[in-house]
């Protein structure tokens, strides 16, 4: 087994386990685990994978811009809600989040119950 072969199986495979069942837990769109850049690290939808990543990269982008215009480290989570649909974001610690998409806006608290669930188990694996 190669070394990449064994990180992909280690760590991407139980991550992206988690993300697939929090998507079909409330039957989201999808939900990526990202880093600091906007990165994708692991992901998992039902929508395109390129718009999915683009979704994702630009709540870094928003989560950046808070920062500046707060001057402060200590956002929690944020969430938006459109007409159709609901973004919900939240940092692991200063270097990761996951980011959730999905379109049933009245599943929202149970949404964020269900995303801080895998974000404990993010925070527990990636520290």
């Amino acid at each position: 087994m190669t070394f990449l072969v064994f990180l992909a199986y280690y760590f991407i495979m139980p991550f992206e386990k988690l993300l697939k069942d929090l998507v079909e837990k409330i039957d989201a769109k999808g939900a990526i685990l990202l880093d600091w850049e906007g990165e994708s690290v692991v992901h998992y939808g039902t929508i395109d994978e390129y718009d999915l990543k683009v979704l994702g990269a630009y709540q870094v982008i928003i989560l950046n811009h808070f920062k500046n215009v707060r001057n402060r480290d200590n956002i929690k989570y944020f969430q938006m809600k459109f007409s159709d649909s609901v973004i919900q974001f939240l940092p692991i610690n200063n270097d990761y989040y996951v980011f959730l998409f999905f379109q049933n806006k009245e599943s929202a608290p149970r949404a964020f119950h269900n995303l801080q669930q895998v974000v404990d188990v993010f925070a527990r694996e990636i520290a």
